[in-house]
């Protein structure tokens, strides 16, 4: 019985799933949160140090979008479009996370950090360029309307791969070393891998160069690069696509200050210690992505735009509660207080409330509307894609995400010292609410309606290329 994608819902599913878990492993062990990381700063190296172990080891993730031109132009066909790339680069993920356990062993017998970081590196291509290969696999195989659930498993799949691998390696490092931890990974990845190499995209396709199959009639012709250039800012430069980055910009301009604000009021103001941090996170992100798959089929019953409308709006609540626990909250409960007495209700249910716990509460809320607005933004971007160039339009989009993140943090940086944590939680509000703004102008039936009129044009300009050619041998 052959495995093919476009012949079976639920192998999408569980298939993409698997290949963001090759992507989560390694985040779990040499992500900004990973392991290594964490345990390098337990062997007394400085924060300046880890810094830029950390800053170099995840530039790949900011640089993918070159990997895209390549995949949309060159392929082998009877394969499938995107399938032998998502091959080579698992197997050079499995490869590099070896040669990581190889030289994670050498520097704890005295080498340098700098071959270790550039190791890291090297692991960081293999796991960045791949999410580009699997991200053009999605938008070429899964049908539109089961984007919005396919992204919800996928989402799951990378957020429990780097939670779990996160918890697992960081007690593999403390017991045998890098090594011990890296070869965990590399053995986890193998195992997607395999699975990878059993798949086909569509029917009758070959499995590996060397066995029997052909190309499927479906499949996309690859076009040169300046074809593909020309194409990929046609296509980007569409209303709706101009539309849909700025939203994008604004919104990670938020998150890149979320990450280290609430780091500081954990340490600082709630008086957590890093480790219990960690896994708090861990353990919130891994929990509000398993409930994001059960929210998947609502992306795709009622659009991902309504979905994410919603979500920014929670967001801004959620925004504007921490903002008056944070400012008011002795005011705020001395007044509950007096009215709970008032009524007649034990006072004893009151004094049991704390800043400590709502906050909490409120952080678990926010990274639950966090995860669904994630996963309804992805969907929303496919759904914009182009097929012929989707693995680098979407590679553009996720780079230009990925530049907010970077932006927001330069920003906190620069009005952290000026600003208290309630005026930028305001703030931090205003930037979702011009967002949500934005979004509602974004309208993805009027983009189909482009993409369809730019599809049919592009083909009619290559029909008469070919007639021309004819002509001329003729």
């Amino acid at each position: 019985m052959q495995l093919v994608l476009s012949q079976s819902r639920w192998l999408r599913f569980g298939s993409f799933s698997a290949f963001y878990c090759a992507q989560g492993v390694p985040l779990g062990l040499i992500g900004l949160m990973g392991a290594i990381p964490v345990w390098l700063a337990g062997q007394g190296l400085t924060v300046g140090e880890i810094g830029a172990y950390t800053g170099a080891v995840n530039l790949p993730w900011a640089l993918k979008l070159i990997a895209g031109p390549f995949m949309d132009r060159f392929t082998f066909l009877p394969m499938g479009f995107r399938r032998p790339w998502v091959i080579a680069l698992q197997g050079g993920l499995v490869l590099s996370l070896l040669a990581l356990a190889f030289v994670g062993a050498g520097y704890e017998a005295g080498d340098s950090l700098v071959a270790l970081t550039v190791a890291s590196v090297v692991v960081n291509i293999f796991a960045a360029t791949q999410d580009v290969a699997v991200d053009g696999m999605a938008i070429d195989v899964l049908p539109e309307n089961e984007r919005g659930r396919a992204n919800a498993f996928m989402g799951f799949g990378q957020v429990a791969a780097s939670s779990a691998f996160g918890a697992l390696c960081g007690t593999l490092l403390a017991l045998a070393g890098i090594a011990a931890g890296a070869a965990a990974c590399a053995a986890t990845v193998a195992v997607i891998f395999v699975l990878t190499a059993v798949l086909r995209e569509r029917p009758g396709e070959r499995l590996l160069p060397w066995t029997k199959g052909d190309a499927s009639p479906r499949t996309s012709t690859p076009h040169s690069f300046i074809d593909n250039l020309v194409n990929v800012v046609r296509v980007l430069v569409m209303p709706m696509s101009l539309l849909a980055i700025a939203f994008e910009l604004i919104a990670r301009l938020r998150d890149g200050m979320a990450g280290p604000l609430f780091s500081v009021l954990a340490t600082q103001r709630l008086g957590f210690a890093a480790e219990q941090s960690t896994w708090f996170i861990g353990v919130v992100g891994f929990v509000v992505a398993a409930l994001v798959i059960l929210l998947g089929p609502a992306i795709d019953r009622f659009g991902a735009k309504r979905l994410i409308l919603i979500g920014l709006f929670g967001s801004v609540a959620c925004h504007l509660a921490a903002f008056g626990l944070l400012g008011w909250w002795d005011q705020t409960m001395a007044e509950v207080t007096l009215f709970w007495d008032a009524i007649g209700l034990p006072i004893e249910i009151v004094e049991s409330w704390n800043q400590t716990t709502a906050l909490m509460v409120l952080f678990c809320a926010s990274a639950l509307i966090s995860q669904l607005v994630f996963v309804s933004v992805i969907a929303l971007f496919m759904n914009l894609c182009w097929k012929g160039v989707a693995a680098t339009q979407f590679a553009v989009y996720m780079a230009l995400a990925n530049l907010g993140s970077t932006a927001g943090g330069w920003l906190l940086a620069g009005i952290g010292d000026h600003l208290g944590h309630t005026e930028i939680l305001l703030l931090m509000g205003v930037l979702i609410l011009v967002a949500a703004g934005i979004m509602l102008f974004v309208d993805p039936e009027a983009h189909k309606v482009r993409l369809n009129r730019f599809e049919q044009l592009t083909q009619d300009a290559e029909n008469g290329a070919h007639r021309k050619a004819e002509q001329r041998r003729v």
